[in-house]
């Protein structure tokens, strides 16, 4: 079992991983991919509305 000073947690699943991984497995790694273009995902679209929201705003009072 590594000490305390030379290991990391895998960011998906929190098990005890090398201090170079950022994860346990290729599932995991998978996963976190996954959710990281999720969260891309999410961002455009919320940028989309708040664009949309301002052009409709700037339409009503021009």
């Amino acid at each position: 079992m590594p000490t305390d000073g030379d290991h990391r947690h895998c960011r998906v699943c929190g098990k005890v991983t090398k201090p170079d991984a950022e994860t346990c497995s290729a599932a995991c790694a998978s996963e976190r991919a996954r959710r990281l273009q999720s969260a891309r995902n999410y961002r455009y679209v919320l940028y989309a509305a708040i664009a949309l929201v301002l052009i409709f705003a700037l339409s009503v009072y021009v």
